[in-house]
């Protein structure tokens, strides 16, 4: 059942090295929603395979992507909750039976459902298909219907042992959305997206291999 959880949290210590953030904003709650495909079954799958970096969904023509420690951090916290989740990383695309693509949306955008043509993934900087192999477009299985905010992270586990051809679509097996990190201090909002991302599987016990 797809989840839209507020979570509040003062991440007080963090603030030491950096100007101080407004106290006032600490208490705002960040999101976490998430949705799968019911029909799939997660146990089938063994391996995985992150993308090495977070690409930036905005109205650049040309790639853009996140970078620095706290893309590191957020990567990290995806590998090592699908590692404990009883997945094995794979060495390449070609090898994974999953794979885990990560965006951060620097605009705000709105989308209506998934189940309408899929404007959103011919707009720049947004992931291609063929990052993954040979298909031709992007399929969910269920409909989506929210706002993306701006300052917000994207996520989805794509199904990479569905079949292949430029009349196929790579299925959409999960996916997340992670706002509401806007405390004024870069620290808090790495540690709170760090935590999103936790939270994002916490909320998905389906989502194991064990």
């Amino acid at each position: 059942m797809k989840k839209l959880i507020p979570i509040l949290l003062a991440v007080f210590a963090l603030a030491s090295c950096e100007k101080d953030p407004d106290m006032g904003k600490l208490d705002d709650n960040y999101l976490v929603y998430t949705n799968y495909d019911k029909q799939a079954n997660f146990k089938d799958f063994s391996t995985f395979y992150l993308a090495d970096k977070i690409l930036i969904i905005s109205d650049s023509k040309e790639p853009e992507y996140l970078e620095g420690e706290g893309a590191e951090q957020i990567l990290a916290a995806y590998a090592e909750n699908m590692e404990a989740r009883g997945y094995q990383p794979a060495p390449d695309q070609e090898s994974a039976d999953l794979g885990i693509q990560v965006s951060y949306i620097a605009s705000t955008y709105y989308f209506t459902s998934y189940s309408q043509p899929e404007w959103w993934w011919g707009y720049p900087g947004y992931w291609g298909p063929s990052y993954w192999g040979n298909w031709g477009g992007w399929y969910y299985p269920y409909a989506v219907t929210y706002s993306y905010s701006t300052n917000s992270f994207l996520t989805e586990i794509v199904n990479l042992e569905a079949e292949q051809g430029t009349n196929k679509k790579l299925p959409i097996l999960w996916n997340s959305y992670l706002t509401g990190f806007e405390t004024g201090s870069k620290l808090i909002n790495r540690a709170l997206a760090v935590q999103a991302v936790n939270q994002s599987f916490a909320q998905s016990p389906y989502l194991t291999n064990k």
